[in-house]
């Protein structure tokens, strides 16, 4: 781990601050959803629970996350109640008619029966409240028969972290160390920014809990790896394309950024520090 590369990092990432960190949340498919949801439905438990089990579903898509969750909007509005654990049900058979999960019905199918049948439903509408939303994670990742690091377990507390801020205005406290999968985007903004120079998972991800531990120091205000899959990823996505012109990567970073609606100055420092490390 490069320690100067993790605290320049670090430091980016903060000069954006709370509003610029969520900015990045802002743009992903399943924040409208959510938001659309809250207000049709204001009913903060069944909303989260829904948006967490919709993500154990999200993939092989029939087409895009967009479409996945614009469905899921159309599917639960058209429902016309969001209040039991029967309507999560309920909206979940008809979504699963839509051709956007025609791929693979049958497993996603058998997915959310194990779930419903596991308990977890039940015990996330008693307990999510109160308890700490790592539990809430093993608990998910329990009732799918999975392990807590597997995509779709990972996207679910994303989900559930992102209805948190919508309805709060803060993130939840995970711990720094949380099982996220490792996959190409965050090895590649691992390499180009710097901040580690390996291939290894677990060095990576502790690099990467650094960063984020850091980060949270400096806005006093907890920021978890859950970020990563917003900022990062969209990060590495941007850089693949543009690999291995550093200037070109920069500039895409810089462009996609002002779209998200971060500042020039901000924008600018957090694209110099995630391709600080690119060898052209």
């Amino acid at each position: 781990m490069n320690q100067n590369r993790v605290t320049a990092v670090a430091e980016a990432l903060a000069a954006l601050g709370h509003d610029g960190i969520a900015a990045f949340d802002r743009t992903e498919p399943e924040y409208d959803t959510l938001t659309t949801l809250y207000d049709e439905y204001d009913d903060e438990t069944y909303v989260k629970l829904l948006g967490i089990v919709t993500t154990t579903e999200d993939f092989q898509l029939n087409g895009n996350a967009q479409r996945f969750w614009k469905k899921l909007t159309e599917v639960a509005l058209d429902h016309g109640e969001l209040a039991s654990i029967q309507d999560v049900e309920g909206i979940m058979d008809a979504f699963m008619s839509a051709s956007v999960n025609a791929r693979f019905n049958s497993m996603k199918r058998g997915r959310l029966t194990t779930l419903f049948n596991s308990g977890f439903p039940q015990w996330f509408v008693e307990n999510h409240r109160t308890v700490a939303p790592v539990t809430v994670w093993n608990e998910l990742a329990y009732g799918l028969n999975n392990e807590r690091h597997k995509k779709t377990v990972v996207l679910s507390m994303k989900i559930f972290d992102i209805a948190h801020l919508i309805r709060h205005g803060e993130y939840l406290e995970f711990p720094h160390d949380i099982p996220i999968p490792c996959d190409l985007q965050v090895e590649r903004v691992s390499r180009t920014s710097g901040i580690i120079n390996t291939d290894k998972t677990t060095n990576i991800l502790e690099a990467w809990a650094e960063v984020m531990a850091l980060t949270s120091e400096l806005l006093n205000e907890h920021i978890s790896l859950l970020r990563i899959d917003s900022i990062v990823w969209q990060a590495g996505q941007i850089i693949g394309k543009e690999e291995p012109d550093q200037s070109a990567a920069r500039e895409a970073l810089i462009s996609h950024f002002k779209s998200v609606g971060i500042g020039r100055s901000e924008r600018t420092r957090l694209a110099d520090e995630l391709t600080a490390a690119m060898v052209e």
